[in-house]
């Protein structure tokens, strides 16, 4: 009989591997995220701690003590099981002749790839006819052979798929510099792992340094998975510069000499590679790969630069010497796209069974996912497409088989309907349309086309060369997850609220180290509306201008003031030059604005640091004070930005920045959000119930929000205040840091006393919200709550 699962470790509230004494908040932390993997497979949980908190090594001691404590109640049960089944007494009533048995090895399959021998036979005779004898290297017939693609089946043969877990096969192995020829166990996989994932490259740098302040940068094996572009060490191909370049001469260098072969043996899932040669000298040699293996399991934890740096020393590639260090690795750490991307899991062999998941940066999860799984295609791309297909099909059609002339004539017409959908729509007065893949199928009356086998036959047989996760828990962090709410509908919406384990916890500065306050009304007592309707109005600009003048008189060093949109603030700041307000304003702080253009963005903010540095030296003399940033929300400043110290003192939000209804994507997500969210009609009939016609052509964005019950209307509500809490939490980054936070708008005070929905301050994080004061008159007392820089 199989052991029994381990006992769940018990709750802990030490964590001996953190480096330093804990915050209260810290240990609560990592209390929770402990408490939620104990919990048993199938655990989801999302933890915010506001940035500057330590939440990475929170994570880290917490997730991987965890980790350790569960292999070893692992380990206890096993020997506990072994003992009590010791001297054969435990099998029951099991005969002799059954635990003795051994079954023989499965049969070995002769035919390639799975196919029948006859299918195998096949696919060579149409080229056999075509050629009718080997041609000469060089020759046309020989070059045409490069781009001929595999002969293709699919409606009864054994398709060949990778399974999770499985190494990849790549084109490395000996050549006649390297150990003899023969074949080389690989070791079995290590569960649970911890898998940690994050957006960018220098987050998991970031990560792995502090990872490296804990015993577990040396005590656990640890890898870190980069991409091609940042792990490559062959000059030749990295000249290339472009990442798709890259990867595509990669792959076409593994391109092995002679056919590898790939043997599974029994659940454990050991693997045996034959060698092979390979086109890149960086992988022709496995001893020197093992050297790589070895030295990394010596060094500890090594980030992207680190393996890469050690891969030029040996010189032997640490893009796949990193890969095949992850099925004996305890932590994998690796970015969104290597993990998200069920391809890209494929392809590296990631085995998320039984495995611990942490999502860093969550809030960017959804985003992110939209993104990758997102595709946009021209009409001019379109036509190239078309005239490489038919070049294609003409030039080889007598030598292709069937089943490939089928689904690259299938592909033609597929690509022909997509140029008449753009064409007609261009001279449509509204060119902007939404269609379901069944509506375009019928719609086009190509319905009889099986997308699902069209895109497996282009995966599989690579024609576009020719031509031209169930894991055992899932942890999203971030330093601002609220409104939990818009987290919840977009990326679990079918998963009840109760499922999911969610914390929160308040920062580590002092409540009196922070002051939001919500500015109803401007010095001249007018009321701020920045509603669409009223925001471009003469007074109201005027009033924020005069508002923002005595902001820059009062705070000193940085001031950071965020707008709706780069065109919103572009209107306001050509207004505040008219006005002459901009050269008030300039007698006090020297005015920067964000530049739209990603490439200038770090001058910008290194000129601004510079400002504010040097104005602290000579304040005095100038009468400047530092600096203010006109900032724009969503853009590269709202986010990833630290305005620490003096680069944020005081961060100005104008208005409640709500996303462009007239946004296809959003409107469609809001009409599927509304439509998940709606009451179920009891006795009714609930299939007629939406309100949204099942038309290709969109409704106006405001129509639709019109229509919104309060399920697409809160999470219309929740992306603005998601992106006002991203972009006021820049300001304290660590725990001596103080700032203050002026939300400058009246339905900043609105309560959800006198309003049908929630307030958007019910909205902010819990650490801010609880300071929150109001003043419903310019200068007057906020409550008590006071601030002195």
């Amino acid at each position: 009989m199989p052991a029994p699962p381990p006992p769940p470790p018990p709750p802990r509230r030490d964590f001996p591997a953190f480096p330093f004494a804990p915050y209260p908040i810290q240990s609560e932390f990592m209390s929770f995220l402990y408490g939620a993997l104990s919990s048993g497979p199938g655990a989801l949980a999302l933890l915010e701690s506001p940035t500057g908190t330590g939440k990475t090594l929170s994570i880290i001691c917490s997730a991987l003590q965890w980790l350790g404590d569960h292999r070893d109640a692992a380990a206890r049960g096993s020997t506990t099981a072994a003992a009590a089944g010791g001297g054969g007494e435990g099998d029951g009533d099991e005969p002799d002749w059954m635990r003795d048995f051994t079954p023989l090895p499965p049969e070995k399959p002769t035919a390639k790839k799975g196919r029948p021998p006859a299918a195998a036979a096949r696919s060579k005779a149409p080229r056999r006819a075509a050629a009718g004898s080997e041609k000469p290297e060089g020759s046309e017939e020989a070059e045409d052979e490069e781009f001929l693609v595999e002969e293709y089946e699919s409606d009864g043969e054994v398709c060949v798929r990778r399974e999770a877990g499985k190494r990849p096969h790549r084109g490395g192995g000996s050549s006649s510099e390297s150990e003899a020829d023969g074949e080389e166990e690989e070791e079995e996989e290590v569960t649970p792992k911890v898998f940690f994932t994050s957006r960018t490259h220098s987050q998991l740098s970031q990560f792995v340094g502090e990872l490296k302040k804990t015993e577990f940068g040396w005590r656990l094996r640890t890898v870190c998975l980069g991409s091609r572009k940042n792990l490559c060490i062959n000059k030749d191909v990295l000249k290339l510069g472009s990442a798709n370049r890259i990867n595509e001469r990669c792959l076409e260098l593994q391109k092995s000499k002679k056919s590898s072969k790939t043997k599974v043996e029994g659940d454990n899932r050991k693997v045996c590679q034959s060698k092979t040669s390979c086109g890149c000298p960086m992988i022709r040699k496995r001893g020197l790969q093992k050297e790589f293996k070895s030295e990394v399991s010596e060094q500890g934890a090594l980030d992207i630069e680190d393996l890469a740096q050690l891969g030029k020393k040996i010189g032997t590639c640490p893009y796949y010497g990193a890969r095949d260090m992850v099925r004996t690795a305890d932590l994998v750490v690796l970015p969104y796209q290597s993990l998200l991307l069920k391809s890209a899991r494929e392809s590296l062999g990631l085995n998320l069974k039984n495995s611990v998941v942490i999502i860093d940066e969550a809030h960017n999860l959804a985003d992110s996912l939209t993104s990758m799984y997102n595709s946009k295609i021209t009409s001019s791309q379109l036509n190239a497409i078309l005239s490489h297909l038919e070049a294609y099909l003409n030039r080889f059609q007598s030598v292709l088989g069937a089943g490939n002339r089928r689904y690259i004539q299938t592909l033609t017409v597929l690509t022909r309907s997509f140029l008449r959908v753009l064409t007609s729509n261009q001279d449509d007065a509204c060119t902007m349309t939404s269609m379901t893949i069944n509506q375009f199928l019928f719609s086009l009356d190509i319905d009889n086309i099986n997308i699902v086998k069209l895109c497996q036959y282009v995966k599989e047989s690579n024609i576009i060369h020719k031509i031209t996760c169930d894991a055992y828990a899932v942890i999203l962090a971030g330093g601002t997850l609220q409104p939990i709410e818009e987290t919840r509908l977009r990326l679990f919406p079918n998963l009840p609220p109760s499922d999911i384990k969610f914390f929160t916890c308040n920062h580590i500065v002092p409540p009196e180290s922070i002051l939001p306050i919500a500015v109803t009304r401007g010095p001249s007592g007018k009321a701020f509306d920045f509603s669409y309707s009223s925001r471009s109005s003469h007074t109201m600009i005027e009033e924020l201008g005069r508002f923002l003048c005595n902001v820059v008189t009062t705070v000193p060093e940085g001031v950071v003031m965020f707008f709706a949109s780069y065109e919103y603030e572009r209107f306001v700041y050509d207004a505040w030059a008219a006005s002459g307000m901009i050269s008030k304003i300039s007698k006090k702080k020297h005015v920067f604005r964000e530049p739209k253009n990603s490439v200038d963005v770090e001058m910008t903010l290194n000129k601004y640091k510079e400002a504010i540095q040097s104005c602290s030296k000579s304040s005095q003399d100038t009468g400047v004070t530092g600096a203010l940033l006109l900032a724009v929300v969503g853009g590269k400043i709202s986010e990833g930005i630290n305005f620490s110290d003096g680069m944020g003192r005081c961060v100005v939000m104008v208005g409640l920045p709500y996303p462009s209804p007239s946004d296809v994507e959003l409107t469609e997500t809001i009409k599927y959000i509304e439509n998940i969210s709606k009451p179920v009609l009891v006795g009714g009939d609930n299939s007629s119930s939406s309100k949204y016609d099942d038309e290709c052509k969109l409704q106006p964005g405001f129509d639709i929000l019109r229509k919104c019950n309060k399920g697409g209307r809160e999470y219309y509500e929740n992306l603005c205040m998601k992106a006002v809490n991203q972009s006021i939490g820049r300001a304290i980054r660590h725990a001596n840091d103080y700032a203050a936070m002026l939300l400058v708008d009246s339905r900043y005070a609105h309560t959800s006393s006198n309003r049908s929905s929630s307030s958007p301050t019910d909205k902010l994080p819990q650490w801010i919200k609880t300071r929150l004061a109001c003043a419903q008159n310019y200068g007057e007392d906020s409550g008590g709550s006071s601030f002195t820089y």
